[in-house]
């Protein structure tokens, strides 16, 4: 009879933790920020980001905090990015898109700006699998009060949700 308890309760316990949603499932969102001190030598910004649920598609963003000259609150223009994905296989993808200072930033204070940039929305790559995606911001030109760049990658279930 010990036995037999042991083996039911064992069994109880399993069934309460697959309730409790507890499991080793990947989270649905990734983000990443790399300080201006912390880019590669060359300039680059450097992301490893995971699109291997086939079932998902993925919302990417770039996001950022740039100083702000209090005194005659000047920000750098827009400026462009330089973006290379090399897929799991190897394969690299090359495309230059720009980092839109001027359509308002999503918060700040006296000191700096916040801006969080949609890059790519619903999107389902070719290959699935570990990414790894490369920046080099304005051509390795310093934009003025630039703290660095973040990424966020979020998955799009299946049934809607994120």
């Amino acid at each position: 009879m010990g036995r037999s308890l042991v083996t039911l309760l064992s069994l109880m316990m399993l069934a309460v933790f697959a309730v409790a949603g507890v499991s080793c499932s990947r989270p649905v969102s990734y983000e990443k920020f790399v300080s201006v001190e912390d880019r590669e030598a060359n300039g680059l910004y450097r992301y490893t980001i995971d699109l291997s649920d086939s079932l998902c598609s993925y919302d990417v963003s770039f996001y950022s905090r740039i100083d702000v000259n209090v005194l005659k609150e000047t920000l750098p223009r827009d400026f462009s990015m330089m973006v290379t994905w090399t897929a799991p296989s190897g394969q690299r993808f090359r495309e230059t898109v720009y980092f839109g200072i001027s359509e308002g930033s999503t918060g700040s204070d006296s000191y700096s700006r916040q801006y969080v940039k949609p890059y790519r929305k619903s999107l389902v790559p070719i290959e699935f699998g570990t990414w790894e995606i490369e920046v080099l911001v304005n051509s390795g030109a310093e934009v003025p009060g630039f703290r660095g760049l973040g990424i966020i990658c979020k998955k799009n279930l299946p049934d809607g949700t994120r």
